[in-house]
């Protein structure tokens, strides 16, 4: 039997390869201590906060509470090499690490093309995508890991096209995104080649550097020669009338080639983990596909890969009878948020009929609310439309496994047998 987790035990990666005690601790928190602080060693302390209501009344009211203070968890050592080398204790910086107008000045470079207009013309693209993949798991014979096989590559195969990354460099892409999100996970090290580094996040030290000398050559290339693609949009973007900043551009390729990918292959992992778990959603699934809507939603909720992001308010505020002193960073628990039986009441159920209304905080809210939602509910649903008519039948051939990560964890094993 394994001990109760603690508030501390959310700074340990290897906490999120057991998310069922994970959901207990979430649980326990909504319950008693939906603000509770923590001070694990190595971080700086922080507050945790887990339920639904309060998590988007901070996230719609960025004038309170910045997002680039302290944005995600870091070791304080990781968080000193940051501030020697960048300026910044959070490393580079990202649409999630900016508030305010400079954050709006840059999110606007790439919100028309990711919205859903724009990216209706790459449906017919992405279904052949969905094929491809399709085709190749029917290529296994009956049997594989459905997530290191078939879901970590479709959606990078996806944002690799539309960003316009060549389609021989998509495993490099991958072992980025990996070491830069689960930089303490043994087993993806090993498979990348390298040593695992003890921390939370060490693994990440040197990769922002890496990105932007992989991205450098195809930002001149389509300064010259631009295409209708994510890099000819981000290196000819300009941000109040001026080119984007070499850091600010680098920050943009790594957040749209990581995230863009990396939460949807968790989200395609475990929705079919949920459909075996629960088949009468399965055969639900399959007599009525108009429901592939709500289910890529469902998809997302039930994962929900982005485990947090901090926010620190600007100002001394209290919750549930709480003080919190400006400068305390909050880690917003999305997961939770997920499964707040007062939202949700059957929250722990896998429904892909699930009502769209109340929202769930997968993607986030308010400002911040994600950029790639539109495009990742597409992939979801182009990947299931394509999958779901040819499937007889399913099941788990073994113990799933799970990334040890903070930050983004999903499925790092999903062994399965299958007929078509």
């Amino acid at each position: 039997m394994t001990e109760p987790l603690s508030p501390e035990s959310l700074a340990r990666p290897s906490t999120f390869a057991r998310p069922a005690d994970v959901y207990d601790l979430y649980a326990r928190l909504r319950r008693d201590a939906p603000i509770e602080k923590a001070e694990p060693r190595g971080y700086r302390p922080f507050w945790v906060m887990t339920r639904h209501e309060d998590i988007m009344a901070v996230e719609r009211d960025p004038a309170t509470y910045a997002a680039g203070d302290r944005t995600v968890l870091l070791p304080e050592k990781v968080e000193a090499i940051y501030e020697a080398k960048y300026g910044d204790r959070n490393g580079v910086k990202p649409l999630t690490h900016m508030d305010g107008s400079y954050h709006r000045a840059h999110r606007s470079v790439t919100m028309d093309w990711f919205g859903p207009k724009n990216l209706r013309k790459f449906e017919p693209q992405i279904a052949d995508i969905a094929r491809e993949f399709v085709d190749r798991m029917e290529d296994f014979g009956g049997s594989c890991d459905f997530s290191a096989d078939i879901a970590y590559w479709f959606p990078l195969r996806v944002v690799m096209t539309l960003m316009g990354v060549p389609k021989e460099d998509e495993a490099h892409v991958l072992r980025l995104t990996q070491r830069l999100f689960s930089p303490a996970d043994k087993d993806l090290k090993t498979q990348a080649g390298e040593k695992a580094q003890a921390g939370g996040a060490g693994g990440s030290r040197d990769v922002f550097a890496e990105f932007g000398e992989y991205y450098q050559a195809l930002t001149d290339d389509r300064r010259q020669r631009p295409r209708d693609d994510i890099i000819s949009t981000i290196a000819n973007g300009t941000v109040n009338g001026c080119p984007m900043a070499q850091r600010e551009m680098t920050s943009y390729y790594v957040i749209a080639s990581t995230a863009g990918h990396d939460t949807t292959a968790a989200s395609i992992g475990g929705g079919l983990l949920g459909l075996m778990q629960f088949p009468e959603q399965l055969a639900k699934l399959r007599a009525d596909t108009g429901l592939l809507n709500s289910a890529a939603e469902e998809f997302v909720r039930w994962t929900a890969p982005v485990k947090h992001f901090m926010r620190t308010p600007r100002e001394d505020v209290t919750w549930h009878g709480v003080d919190v002193a400006a400068g305390e960073a909050i880690m917003l628990c999305y997961p939770s948020a997920c499964r707040d039986e007062r939202v949700f009441p059957d929250g722990d159920r896998f429904r892909v009929d699930r009502p769209g209304n109340p929202a769930h905080l997968a993607f986030g809210y308010g400002p911040h609310f994600c950029l790639g939602k539109f495009l990742a509910t597409m992939e979801i649903r182009a990947f299931y439309a394509e999958l779901l008519p040819r499937l007889k039948h399913v099941e788990l051939a073994g113990e799933p496994s799970y990334i040890e990560s903070t930050f983004v964890s999903g499925l790092k094993t999903l062994p399965i047998r299958f007929r078509f």
